[in-house]
């Protein structure tokens, strides 16, 4: 019996010894490159390699002597709106000024849009010398020859107005390159915004090649984005504490450089939204046909928005697609581009047969539960290894029915984390939620400051949550990036640099540190909004807001390196 017993303490002290080697080599370095897809953050040229205005500082002035100043184009306006604002706001009918107003501002941005086949017009994209100077790079250094790859060792530029579908081959050519010069097996994609977008083609196309080891989604729309969807599908609804704290929010940012400006179109939407308000109220048809200001907002939605999306070229530009659901799909379709068997439609088709491409190889299968969701079709089939990045504690931008959503300022939480169960701007999760997951045993996946879930999201052990992240500023972002795609078995419970699931952001710096009930608070956009604001406010929020729904769009444009990187 001594002897039984004398083996099996002996072979318990054995395995003991064995797994301490073992625990402290669970994670260890490996070489892989990595390519970063940022958004939109590339200038966009035309076939001379000038860059065009994707923005819209066009409207600020008259440099050019075109005549193109904004009082101009809001006298143009207001003369096409004027025959129709007794059909339109009575009959709520607005297909006539939609058609005009187009008509006349499309010219202005003709060369940012996409035309009707789906493709840039005249030759506009990414610069061909741009282009080459990575293409260059990928085939005459290995970045990583000291065995270490940082996030922007190997950059993939492509024109992010497309169809991500339209990119596949050349970055298949791009990751075969690095693969070469770098004498790697894999590369890790670490995709930002709009970028995401391309690795799902990518992934959907190329990924039985097994290429790609690992993907890092930072703050993508891969998964969906619902104000672009409440934009895109019509879903109005207004709702003067997410106003309030979105225009908070934007201030406070906009004082250090980023968030929003409300500059050029922003501007001469403002001021064609006030005189359309002065002159409705002049024919009295504010006293007759509207009873709030909510119900006067959503008219004028309806008579400003979509046809400013196509003529500026946003409602255009096939990478935003992604971001709908397939459930409002049909209606943003409808609303943007016309009926089907229409005129307007017809004129679009080829690019319609792209996003409703899209619609089918993207959105649809990525809303799939469980293991015939998409990326876990990936993970399962091509074998790859996903992180996530979510920003939240900032709205989003509060025109839609999801406006109370918490978001980065640009992208809702719930579809940025791919599933996470977040609570509004304004809540946290209930004690009765949270009681019953810690019950089932996932308490370690609920925020510090009750707002987050992670337990729901499609890889919880690999998301990483930023809280008062801002989209466009970098805060954890490469730290997580590059721990995740140089080491093995890196998780947000278990990694050697202590990087928790939950984060806090440093409001004046962006550094970040653990959360803890200590510093968990909310920003000052939050602790500043009134929650009964006077009617003054209320209609004062109002233009406001209007004014910067296309700064929102502006900032989807330039992407998170807007500001540091060309």
């Amino acid at each position: 019996m001594k002897k039984i017993i004398a083996i099996f303490l002996s072979l318990l002290m054995l395995c003991s010894v064995m797994a301490m080697p073992a625990s402290a080599a669970a994670e260890k370095h490996e070489k892989t490159p990595i390519i970063f897809i940022a958004g939109s953050s590339v200038d966009i040229c035309d076939a001379d390699g000038n860059v065009i205005s994707t923005d819209f500082d066009v409207l600020t002035d008259d440099d050019e002597g075109d005549g193109i100043t904004r009082e101009a184009i809001i006298e143009s306006a207001m003369n096409i709106l004027l025959p129709f604002i007794m059909e339109g706001l009575p009959a709520d009918k607005w297909d006539n000024y939609g058609d005009a107003l187009y008509d006349e501002l499309a010219p202005i941005w003709d060369d940012t849009q996409l035309g009707g086949d789906g493709n840039a017009k005249y030759g506009t994209g990414v610069s061909a010398k741009e282009i080459a100077k990575w293409d260059k790079i990928t085939n005459s250094e290995n970045r990583g020859s000291d065995g270490k790859f940082g996030l922007r060792e190997y950059d993939f530029r492509y024109d992010w107005r497309l169809s991500p579908y339209d990119h596949v081959d050349r970055l298949h050519e791009y990751i075969k390159a690095v693969i070469k010069i770098t004498k790697c097996d894999q590369v890790a994609l670490v995709g930002r915004c709009l970028g995401g977008n391309v690795i799902t083609a990518y992934l959907d196309v190329y990924g039985e090649e097994g290429l790609v080891k690992k993907v890092v989604y930072d703050e993508v729309m891969s998964n969906g984005s619902s104000a672009i969807n409440d934009i895109f599908s019509g879903q109005i609804e207004l709702n003067d504490k997410n106003i309030q704290a979105y225009l908070l929010a934007s201030e406070h940012y906009g004082k250090q450089g980023e968030g929003l400006d409300l500059s050029g179109v922003n501007e001469l939407v403002l001021e064609l939204a006030e005189r359309t308000y002065d002159l409705m109220a002049q024919v009295g048809a504010m006293d007759s046909a509207f009873g709030s200001v909510e119900e006067l907002y959503a008219r004028l939605y309806k008579a400003f928005i979509p046809a400013m999306l196509k003529a500026t070229g946003i409602g255009t530009w096939a990478s935003y697609w992604t971001s709908l659901c397939s459930k409002d799909f049909d209606t943003a379709l409808n609303l943007i581009f016309g009926e089907e068997g229409s005129e307007e439609r017809a004129e679009f088709a080829g690019l319609v047969e792209k996003l409703v491409y899209l619609r089918d190889n993207i959105v649809i299968p990525r809303e799939k539960k469980g293991e015939e969701n998409l990326y876990k079709q990936f993970e399962k089939n091509y074998g790859v290894q996903f992180a996530v990045i979510a920003g939240y504690g900032l709205p989003i931008p509060p025109l839609g029915v999801n406006s109370g959503d918490n978001g980065d300022i640009t992208v809702d939480t719930a579809n940025s984390s791919f599933g996470a169960t977040v609570a509004g701007l304004f809540e946290t999760l209930s004690d009765e939620y949270i009681a019953e997951r810690v019950a089932d045993g996932y308490g370690k996946y609920i925020s510090p400051d009750k707002k987050i879930d992670a337990s729901t999201c499609i890889f919880p052990e690999t998301t990483w949550f930023l809280k008062n992240k801002h989209h466009d500023t970098m805060g954890g972002v490469i730290q997580i990036s590059e721990y995740f795609t140089q080491y093995t078995n890196v998780t947000a419970d278990s990694n050697n640099k202590n990087i928790g699931r939950f984060l806090m952001i440093d409001l004046e710096d962006h550094g970040y540190s653990n959360m803890t009930e200590e510093n968990m608070a909310d920003g000052p956009w939050i602790e500043g909004v009134e929650t009964e604001p006077s009617i003054p406010t209320r209609l004062a929020a109002l233009f406001r807001f209007l004014a910067s729904v296309f700064a929102f769009l502006t900032q989807l444009m330039k992407g998170e390196f807007s500001l540091t990187i060309k």
